[in-house]
C-alpha cells in the first residue's frame, strides 16, 4: 500500500515576492510556513502596496540595505510591532537573507527590512530572518554599492517602484527533500508537491536523472520505483509568473534481480484551488475502479463506487455535511495508491 499525505486546505507554505527597484528586479523566497508571524506580516504589508514607493534609506556596503520605513529616514513604521520570531535553519549564512529590522528592545519589528550582502553570522537570534533572494542578487549587490551620505542614506535614492506577491505558493512537499529517500528497488515511492495559483494554471514537470518522466497541469503527485543506486528526482512547479524546483536525492538498494525491474510510474492528477470548495480529480486508470475517501484514523468519510477518469470532490461526508478543514487520504481500486483531496 503506497500513502500520500497533504492538507485539505492551505495554510502556511512557501511565497514569492518581487521587487521592481529603480535597479532592477529580484525576486525571493518568503517562508511563511516556517516564520508565520515574520513572514505573515510581510505579505500582508506587501499586499496592501505599503512598500510601493519607499526607498531603500540605508545602505551599507558589504553588510545590509534596509528598506521598509514610510519616512524615508528609518524611524517610521506600520504604526505597530509583531513579536520576535526564530527558525534554526534560517541562519545569516550569505548574502541575500531577508530578516526583520528592529531596535534593541525585543519585539519591535513592524515594516522595515534588511538584505544581507554578505553572511553575517552575529545576527543570528536577534534577528528575524523569513526569507531568501534567489532571483537576480546581482541587483541585491548592486545596490549595495551605490554611493551613500549621512545616515547611510543613498546620495542618489533606489526606489521600489513595486513590490508584490507573485501568485504561486508551494504548500506541501512529500517526503521532505531535506534528507536523502532511502528505499528498495521493489519499493513504489511516492512524491507530493501541492502547490497553488490563484489566475493560473499550475503545471508540474518531474525528471528523474535529467530526463522527463511526467509533465503536466495538476500531477501534483507521482509514484515511481528506482533501480539500486543513487538518483535525483526533481519536479518543478511553474505558472505564467514563477517556477520553482523541488529536489530529492535518491538511495536505492536491491539485489541483481530487483535491478532488472523497470520502473515504475503512475500519475495522480489532482486540481486544488483554495479559492474553490473542493478538487478536481484525474484518475489515470483504463478500467473504473474503486474510489473512497478516509479521515486519518481510518474512517470512512465517503464512498464514490466505481470511477474512472476526471470527478469532482465537494469537501463533503456520504451525508452531504461538510467536512472540516485537515488532512484526508483517499483510496483507488484495491491495496493500492492512497492521496488526498484538497477541499
Amino acid at each position: 500500500m503506497i500513502v500520500v499525505a497533504c492538507l485539505l486546505a492551505p495554510v502556511y507554505g512557501l511565497h514569492f515576492a518581487r521587487w521592481d527597484t529603480s535597479m532592477g528586479s529580484f525576486t525571493a523566497e518568503i517562508y511563511d510556513d516556517l516564520m508565520p508571524i515574520t513572514a505573515g506580516n510581510f505579505i500582508d504589508l506587501t499586499n496592501s502596496n505599503f512598500y510601493n514607493g519607499l526607498i531603500f534609506h540605508r545602505v551599507v556596503r558589504g553588510f545590509v540595505i534596509q528598506d521598509g520605513c514610510p519616512n524615508g529616514t528609518g524611524t517610521g513604521g506600520p504604526g505597530y510591532t509583531i513579536n520576535d520570531e526564530y527558525h534554526p535553519s534560517l541562519i545569516h549564512d550569505c548574502a541575500g537573507m531577508l530578516a526583520m529590522a528592529k531596535t534593541s528592545a525585543p519585539n519591535s519589528a513592524g515594516s522595515q527590512y534588511y538584505i544581507t550582502l554578505a553572511p553575517q553570522p552575529h545576527l543570528d537570534g536577534n534577528y528575524s530572518v523569513f526569507g531568501k533572494v534567489v532571483e537576480n542578487l546581482d541587483v541585491v549587490l548592486d545596490i549595495g554599492q551605490v554611493p551613500v551620505g549621512n545616515n547611510d542614506r543613498p546620495l542618489t535614492p533606489v526606489t521600489i517602484n513595486e513590490l508584490r506577491m507573485l501568485d504561486l505558493m508551494i504548500d506541501d512537499i512529500l517526503p521532505p527533500n531535506d534528507e536523502t529517500v532511502e528505499c528498495n528497488s521493489t519499493d513504489e515511492v511516492v512524491f507530493m508537491v501541492v502547490a497553488y495559483s490563484g489566475y493560473y494554471e499550475v503545471n508540474y514537470t518531474w525528471k528523474l536523472d535529467d530526463e522527463v518522466i511526467s509533465q503536466g497541469v495538476g500531477d501534483l503527485a507521482l509514484t515511481h520505483s528506482f533501480p539500486a543506486g543513487t538518483h535525483t528526482l526533481s519536479c518543478t512547479v511553474e505558472n505564467e509568473e514563477w517556477a520553482h524546483t523541488i529536489t530529492w536525492q535518491i538511495n536505492s538498494t536491491g539485489s541483481d534481480i530487483d535491478d532488472n525491474v523497470l520502473p515504475v510510474a503512475q500519475n495522480i492528477s489532482l486540481n486544488p484551488n483554495p479559492f474553490k470548495v473542493g478538487t478536481d480529480i484525474k484518475l489515470n486508470s483504463s478500467q473504473p475502479q474503486h474510489l473512497k475517501i478516509y479521515d486519518l484514523k481510518g474512517r470512512l468519510v465517503r464512498d464514490f463506487g466505481l470511477v474512472k477518469g476526471e470527478l469532482f470532490w465537494d469537501g463533503k461526508d456520504s451525508l452531504q455535511r461538510d467536512c472540516a478543514a485537515g488532512t484526508y487520504l483517499f483510496q483507488y481500486g484495491v491495496g493500492c495508491i492512497k492521496g488526498v483531496l484538497v477541499k
